[in-house]
């Protein structure tokens, strides 16, 4: 099994129902593909875990990279794991929007969504790396 973490920023003109539209295309793209993950969106910013075969996620990458909807694109982690974090959920996604809720409530919330999934429980490179870019991405200025 492979893992794959990225960021990337959200062009000015990606709107939030755009983003929502795209989200269930790549539900059903990641289910007939095999593969799970967790995006996060918060300040125009992406942040998201990819997990399945290690060619069925590289040619994922691959597309998302490509994709204008988005810039600065940034490999976080690559790993091979050898069980799924996110294995319940093709897609787990959470907008943070552009609210002010305070450090502690955002920290909460992530760490409630990291328990739901065992998260914590897997000796996983690209989950340390994720849940750290979790904290750049929601604390960014």
């Amino acid at each position: 099994m492979h893992s794959l973490v990225y960021r990337s920023v959200a062009s000015e003109s990606f709107t939030i129902p755009q983003i929502y539209g795209m989200l269930s295309k790549a539900k059903d793209y990641n289910a007939e593909h095999g593969i799970t993950g967790c995006l996060l969106f918060h300040n125009n910013q992406f942040l998201q875990l990819l997990e399945g075969e290690e060619g069925e996620v590289l040619n994922l990458f691959q597309k998302i990279s490509l994709d204008k909807r988005h810039h600065d694109i940034q490999m976080v982690e690559s790993d091979f794991i050898p069980n799924r974090v996110f294995e319940d959920w093709s897609m787990a996604f959470h907008d943070y929007g552009q609210n002010g809720l305070s450090a502690n409530l955002k920290l909460g919330q992530i760490d409630s969504f990291f328990q739901q999934s065992d998260a914590f429980n897997k000796n996983s490179r690209a989950v340390l790396k994720f849940f750290g870019s979790v904290k750049d991405v929601l604390f960014a200025g």
